[in-house]
This record gives structure tokens, sequence and C-alpha cells, in this order.
């Protein structure tokens, strides 16, 4: 059972997430440059006494994940696109993770609601015990019924102390498994919708990382990983939090303790067919009597 503090903890990084949210839809447009998309975000988050559990996601039309501005970006939102915003927040290291898909043509609308009306879905429907696979198989129906494909190699997952993804995962299509969701425990429930043929690959950028290990890190190398733990302990973190610990070149050199192990490196995820992808998010806890969403701002 999760204690008064941590309670505390969740519904504070909960509401962060939902002020950001709520006020980013209105600044994405076309021309708008994608860093200051991110950097607005996470001084929200920093504004409501959070931190940023990870970079701001700017995720655009078939990219579905993982794409935030490094210190050079120069990227802006294109004309017509789907845009997903993804952002987290930590209160002492008790998570909150959310995701809107803003639409900037119209013909793109029934993408983002295939989305939204199967995290709808999913919230109205999960109680203690409920195995992850009928999750799944929710998830999947509402998305085909509006004529589109579920990503199914992305998924929900759990929510722990300074851990982004927990050992349980709440797939988006159905899947043969005994795990259970249970009480006291907190997800991130996200299900994405595309017109493509519902797989993600590897892109080749990678502006997102996280610690992993120091043993085959130089003297110097150790000096700048010690202040990657200190400050983002296991969580994710890019080149532009890090400007202070590695003042010149940072993301080459994050990208080079990457092929050491020291970090772990997030690569862009995107469509495997270029379809359009959305994305709709919540944060919910068990409990014995029912959900909160901690992410929905009421």
């Amino acid at each position: 059972m999760l204690t008064d503090e941590e309670l505390t903890c969740l519904r504070k990084a909960g509401r962060a997430v939902s002020v950001a949210l709520k006020k980013m839809r209105y600044e994405v447009h076309e021309g708008a440059p994608v860093i200051e998309l991110c950097e607005k975000a996470e001084a929200i988050i920093r504004a409501m006494d959070c931190e940023p559990a990870f970079p701001c996601n700017i995720s655009i039309n078939e990219v579905a994940a993982h794409y935030t501005s490094h210190a050079e970006d120069t990227l802006s939102i294109p004309p017509k696109s789907i845009v997903k915003i993804d952002v987290g927040a930590h209160a002492n290291g008790y998570i909150a993770d959310a995701a809107i898909t803003v639409a900037l043509s119209d013909e793109h609308e029934p993408l983002v609601t295939a989305a939204e009306k199967a995290l709808q879905s999913a919230i109205d429907s999960i109680r203690p015990g409920m195995r992850v696979g009928v999750l799944g198989s929710i998830i999947e129906s509402t998305i085909k019924s509006f004529g589109f494909n579920p990503v199914r190699n992305l998924s929900g997952h759990m929510l722990k102390r300074f851990t982004l993804h927990g050992e349980k995962n709440i797939p988006n299509v159905p899947v043969e498994s005994r795990v259970t969701v249970e009480v006291g425990e907190v997800y991130a429930i996200e299900p994405f919708s595309t017109n493509g043929v519902g797989l993600v690959v590897d892109a080749p950028p990678t502006y997102i990382f996280r610690y992993m290990s120091p043993r085959r890190a130089s003297k110097e190398e150790r000096r700048i990983l010690q202040g990657i733990w200190e400050r983002f302990r296991g969580l994710p973190f890019c080149d532009r939090w890090v400007k202070d610990l590695i003042p010149e070149r940072p993301l080459q050199k994050l990208l080079e303790l990457t092929s050491k192990g020291s970090l772990f490196g997030y690569h862009v995820l995107v469509e495997r067919s270029k379809g359009l992808v959305a994305q709709a998010e919540h944060t919910v806890i068990l409990h014995e009597d029912g959900v909160e969403v901690t992410t929905s701002g009421t």
C-alpha cells in the first residue's frame, strides 16, 4: 500500500503534468520551434515545484516517441502535422507521465480520437486483479473500431520511485499473460493509434539518455557520470540539461558514453511504414475502491 507521503508526491507530480499539458496544447502551431516547446513544458513543471521525470518529447507525424530537442536543434512544427507532447514530472522521485496529441489538420482528428477513446476505455475498465492482456484487448478493439491500428510494440508501463519503466507493462494489443495489476500500483497507460502497420522501429538519432555504469569510463568521464547520477538517478535526461557538466559538445560526449555502456540511449522511434501516429496517456493509481487518475487535473 502507498503511504500518505507517497500519495502526496504522486498527486503533486500529476498536477504539474496536467498543468503543463493544458498550457502546451495552445503553444503548438505551424512554425513553432520545437526546442522552445520542450523548454516551456519543462519550465512549467519546475515552476510547480517538481522536476521533469524525462525530457519533454515532441514527436511529429510518423515519429511516435523519444524525440526531444538537443541543444542545437533547429526543427520547427511543420504545417498540417500531428504532434505528440509527452511530459513527465516527479516529486521526490514519485512520477507522473501523460501525453496529448495536437492535430494541425482536421483530417487527423479521427486518429487522435481513436487514441483518446482507447485510453478512456482502459481507465474505465482497469481494476485490481485484472490481467494486462485484457486491457490490451480493450485498447486494440477501441482503436480498430475507428479504422486504425494500435502500435503493438509500444506499451504502457508501471511507474516506481525514480524508475520510469517498472517490471510490469500494459500492452496496446491482447497478449497471453497471467500478469495482473494490483492495489497500490501506479501505471502510465498510453495507447498509440496509427494509420500505418502498427510497428515502430529505431531511427538513428539518439537525444535521450539514462545512467547505466561508470565501469569503462575515464577519470574525467566518471566525474561527469557522478554528476549525472546525483542529478537524475535512473531517470532519463538530455544534453540540454547537462551543459554545465559538459560545456563543450555535450551531445557528442553523451553518445560516446553510450557507446561505452556508461549510458543507455533511447533511439527516436518511427512508425515502420511511415504512418501517422497519435498518442494519449494518463497516470493512474489503483486503489481498493477504484482508480485515481493523477494527471487528469481534477
